[in-house]
């Protein structure tokens, strides 16, 4: 009797067969539908959404009086690049709508990172491969799509780095490919100075291509030159915020360089599951080798291995010099990582289209999926919602509301009904910060930023000295209701009967 699997597989054989065809016959038909449907669903979600933290700091930096008032931000410690807050500011008077000018750029540069490592992997792998590769980093990196921070025009401009640099060193188009490279790699830096660890891979990997060659390749070293000068250009800047990294919140730590490798463990994981299922399904038969040549130079194996190593490297730097470190600011390492592991499953398996098909079906419905699912879900404040509806329940009155919490206190100074925000305050103590969280970096920035904004930021002290009687908003670990009961404050919540309350009087000890 033949059993219902061995009926479908020359089914199934024909249909992987038939689409491999496509995507190989039809590249960039299929790139160009790909792009567009992202673009659009990222721009849905750019308006949708409701705007973060870092996203407001961003927009309150775009709305100073021009590109010279965002440079002072800057240098007072608002942020050391304030490139991408210009753009914005650009855009502004074009888009109207401040979520999307603040994510639109972002969102166009993960769309050209997309764009260019498709170009990057189909010059050497099956079509199937390059869009494996490719939509591995896009799944990766999904949320600085639509993140209205630098982040998302540096991963383009990694990107498209290595797809300059790919056709520069095979001498082709060289005058064009040296500049973009130049310009990539430049406005790169421009956007995060971090991303001057990028160069790393890129010489080591000439250093490579020497090796075979016998001469180094002094068009794509002087290519490199303008980038070091933009990070010379935004030293100033990088000083005169340094000292806010003294203590900062994010020290670079050692375990700091076991996240950038779970997600690729993760990848891994699925993938053997994938390649499992696969070897069942499809008979050995139907295991051929890509007429594609599978044929990628080891110089760009060694770039590609060099930017998914670059974490632990950028950690250990980072902890003797700037004693600074996010995953987000080398977020061009994870990307490295996707596009290796593309092309490790290429080269394992000969370019067998059954793996490639599945894994290109399993990746377009994890994509799918996440953003259908943020655009279904109700867009709520990411810190803020739970305050923001006791908030409301409020009656109208004059009595201050301080909120010690800088991501709460940005949200909900922004998106909350205007009779409760003009009773916002935050409320400033280095020292206590320092005391109680071991990093006073949040304060100091804060501080900075009350310089060039209308919002209330004020010292702790003359708050309590001002204001006998006040709400103050408590979320976990905030340090100052511990510290204004120790000094003899009487703090009470609002609503006692709230399962989880979040808003509380707080009134004076009695002078004595």
């Amino acid at each position: 009797m033949t059993t219902p699997t061995l009926c479908a597989q020359p089914f199934l054989v024909r249909l992987v067969s038939r689409m491999s065809d496509s995507l190989e016959r039809h590249f960039w038909c299929w790139v160009a539908f790909f792009v567009v449907l992202l673009l659009a669903c990222s721009i849905a979600i750019d308006l949708r959404e409701k705007m973060w933290n870092d996203e407001l700091f961003t927009l309150a930096m775009a709305q100073q009086g021009g590109p010279a008032e965002i440079v002072k931000a800057a240098a007072e410690g608002w942020d050391t690049a304030p490139l991408y807050a210009i753009i914005v500011r650009w855009l502004l008077p074009i888009v109207k709508h401040e979520a999307l000018a603040a994510r639109l750029p972002a969102t166009l540069g993960y769309c050209g990172m997309i764009l260019c490592l498709l170009a990057f992997c189909h010059r050497r792998l099956p079509a199937v491969y390059a869009f494996v590769a490719a939509l591995l980093a896009c799944d990766a990196c999904l949320f600085y799509a639509t993140d209205g921070r630098s982040y998302g025009i540096v991963l383009g401009c990694a990107a498209g780095a290595l797809l300059c640099w790919q056709i520069a060193a095979e001498g082709r188009r060289r005058g064009l490919s040296l500049t973009l490279l130049a310009v990539c790699l430049a406005l790169m830096i421009a956007m995060h100075y971090y991303s001057i660890f990028f160069l790393v891979p890129l010489f080591l990997a000439e250093l490579a291509r020497a090796r075979v060659s016998r001469k180094l390749d002094f068009g794509i070293l002087a290519a490199t030159l303008p980038a070091l000068l933009v990070l010379a250009l935004h030293y100033p800047l990088m000083a005169s915020s340094r000292y806010m990294t003294t203590h900062f919140w994010s020290p670079a730590r050692w375990n700091m360089i076991q996240p950038f490798y779970n997600y690729l463990i993760f990848q891994i994981l699925y993938v053997s599951s994938l390649v499992l299922l696969v070897l069942v399904v499809f008979p050995k038969s139907s295991a051929q080798e890509s007429p594609h040549e599978i044929e990628m130079p080891a110089y760009e194996w060694v770039a590609l291995g060099a930017v998914a190593l670059m974490p632990p490297v950028v950690i250990a730097v980072s902890r003797y010099t700037t004693h600074v470190f996010l995953d987000r600011y080398i977020l061009w390492a994870m990307m490295g990582s996707a596009v290796l592991l593309g092309a490790l499953l290429c080269r394992v398996f000969r370019g067998w289209a059954a793996v490639g098909v599945t894994l290109l079906g399993l990746l377009v419905a994890l994509i799918a999926l996440k953003d259908i699912m943020t655009l279904h879900s109700a867009s709520l404040l990411r810190a803020g919602e739970e305050v923001r509806q006791e908030l409301e329940m409020l009656a109208d009155s004059r009595e201050p509301i301080v909120i010690p919490d800088e991501h709460v206190f940005m949200e909900l100074s922004y998106y909350a009904q205007p009779r409760l925000r003009e009773r916002f305050i935050y409320p400033i103590s280095p020292e206590l910060e320092l005391r109680y969280n071991k990093y006073d970096s949040i304060a100091l920035g804060m501080a900075a930023f009350s310089h060039s904004t209308k919002l209330h930021i004020e010292e702790l002290d003359g708050i309590l000295a001002q204001y006998p009687q006040f709400l103050l908003v408590v979320v976990p670990e905030d340090y100052l209701p511990r510290h204004l009961a120790s000094a003899g404050y009487l703090v009470v919540p609002v609503h006692p009967a709230a399962v989880r309350p979040f808003l509380f009087e707080v009134k004076a000890p009695p002078k004595q």
